[in-house]
């Protein structure tokens, strides 16, 4: 059993009338756009060109390294590793840079109405905005009053956004989109633009899974398109919490 559960985990069954929903009122995707101002946990790691990374399953969803985050490049730089452990009460995603330091902790919370809590290491994985530690966190979104595994917000402090007047400002509410089902991609939109693209890889899957879920233990690699001005380890914590919902 992985440390994040299985689907069934945390998800009732992808209601068959979002289905007739989207046939009757298809949604339409917005285009790549960078965002109207930064958009960072670690201002450090703000894309300035459009990038893309991988997200690479390595052994199982419980091994002492569960991903590998590189570019898609010929050298296949690494950028973030993602770890997870499965002991004591702080289990959590452990995220680190190519160095091996510690950046911040993902951890999935059943009983709160935040899913997911990104804080820094050592954090309480409170979901609490007034707790120093805290820096975002997720949560299912419905469709048609039932949950559908993939579509999620997440909300963050703007690391980028320091100087701005209100706290509002410096508060950022993403929302992630699921489309497809054979090959599986994921929106993040801000406002009325995506600035993030998560999706099933054709280049880096030896085989594509022909199911959205992860009944067959398939764990596919994922293609993460970042805009300019938007942080990487943002698309990261988003994609690994993909990765670890749909096929975990």
């Amino acid at each position: 059993m992985s440390v994040w559960g299985r689907t069934s985990d945390i998800h009732i069954g992808t209601s068959s009338r979002s289905s007739l929903s989207n046939a009757i009122f298809p949604r339409v995707r917005k285009s790549l756009r960078q965002p109207d101002r930064p958009i960072a946990i670690r201002r450090e790691s703000i894309a300035t060109t459009k990038t893309t990374l991988v997200l690479k399953p390595v052994g199982n969803s419980q091994s002492a390294v569960a991903y590998r985050i590189t570019h898609d490049d010929d050298d296949g730089i690494i950028e973030f590793t993602v770890s997870g452990r499965d002991y004591g009460e702080r289990r959590c995603r452990e995220f680190r840079d190519a160095s091996g330091l510690p950046l911040f902790e993902l951890h999935r919370r059943l009983s709160l109405r935040h899913l997911w809590a990104v804080t820094l290491p050592g954090g309480s994985r409170s979901t609490r905005n007034d707790d120093p530690a805290y820096l975002g966190g997720g949560a299912p979104r419905g469709v048609w009053g039932a949950p559908a595994v993939g579509n999620f917000n997440f909300s963050l402090r703007n690391a980028a956004a320091e100087d701005a007047k209100t706290e509002d400002d410096k508060k950022v509410a993403l929302r992630i989109e699921r489309y497809g089902n054979v090959l599986a991609s994921f929106d993040v939109v801000d406002g009325d633009r995506k600035v993030i693209e998560v999706r099933q890889s054709v280049k880096h899957n030896q085989r594509i899974a022909l199911r959205s879920s992860s009944k067959d233990g398939h764990r596919p690699a994922l293609d993460i398109v970042v805009t300019s001005g938007v942080d990487l380890s943002v698309a990261a914590i988003i994609a690994t919490i993909v990765a670890d919902w749909v096929w975990g």
